[in-house]
């Protein structure tokens, strides 16, 4: 397996400033002024990626470091022994028509990884992308955010060819997909970028109604219940083969039946109302 750290640390290093670069050219006027300046001026991109162990599987971002579970490692340790492990080195879990709205889950991409023969690198490599897109100041950890940051994630890699799993948070971006038929890509993408909620919600009040914020702040809430309660809040239990299996149970738990039918409602009541273009005159100071 190819799970030499110093030579997985080099090949993230390489895809962390192609991806930063094309973040910057596709969602650069969104993000605020300080961020953007810092993302054009790093000098050393082989220090921001930090591959350890912090007991867990899953990767984050913090402003100045994008961390890589090393703990992972044992996990994979355990899925090669498998009979099935590397039966399909061509495994897919998408392709164009289907990356941006699927019903992957982590269970799709647990046999993905198997059947692939999946390594370290490889698994490292499809977390990347999502947690640069927090690096470069997309929002997460609420459950919209994240949503909102996957959707974003998967877009850009549609469009560029970038390596992602395509399974991360799926109920989280279809609700995010109906949003953006509703208020347009990119006050979307301008959501991504404002990290606090009453900003959020003025700025929809000013650039498309009051109703439209009221619609988010009630789909945040209410998925926040959700997600936060059922998933988030064990997260920490996440880690080692185990940690793998509740992750999948307790993800299988969401349910936003409640979220889809206020978004119904909503649509109802704004049938024939065409919400215009966000400009960037509308946009929230950076």
């Amino acid at each position: 397996m190819k799970n030499n750290i110093k030579d997985i640390h080099d090949v993230l290093t390489q895809k962390l400033k192609i991806y930063i670069n094309a973040i910057i050219r596709e969602y650069g006027r969104f993000i605020p002024k300080n961020r953007l300046m810092y993302l054009e001026n790093i000098k050393d991109y082989s220090k921001i990626i930090n591959i350890h162990n912090f007991n867990s599987i899953n990767g984050y971002a913090s402003s100045n470091m994008i961390h890589m579970p090393l703990s992972a490692l044992d996990v994979f340790n355990e899925i090669s022994k498998l009979p099935n492990y590397g039966i399909d080195k061509n495994h897919k879990t998408y392709d164009n028509s289907n990356l941006i709205i699927n019903n992957n889950t982590f269970l799709t991409y647990l046999n993905h990884l198997i059947v692939s023969g999946a390594t370290l690198e490889d698994y490292f490599e499809d977390l990347l992308l999502h947690e640069v897109m927090h690096f470069c100041g997309s929002g997460g950890s609420v459950s919209l955010k994240e949503g909102i940051n996957e959707f974003l994630t998967r877009k850009l890699a549609l469009k560029y060819g970038f390596k992602t799993s395509g399974c991360g948070y799926p109920k989280e971006v279809f609700i995010v997909s109906r949003l953006a038929d509703i208020f347009k890509e990119d006050t979307i993408i301008q959501i991504a970028f404002i990290n606090d909620e009453k900003m959020i919600f003025d700025f929809l009040k000013t650039s498309i109604s009051i109703e439209a914020a009221f619609l988010y702040k009630d789909v945040l809430q209410i998925m926040e219940k959700e997600f936060f309660t059922k998933y988030y809040s064990h997260m920490n239990e996440y880690n080692q083969t185990s940690g793998v299996i509740s992750k999948i149970k307790n993800y299988d738990t969401i349910n936003y039946d409640k979220v889809n039918e206020i978004i119904d409602e909503y649509e109802h009541k704004n049938k024939g109302n065409k919400i215009n273009f966000v400009s960037s005159l509308s946009l929230p100071p950076r």
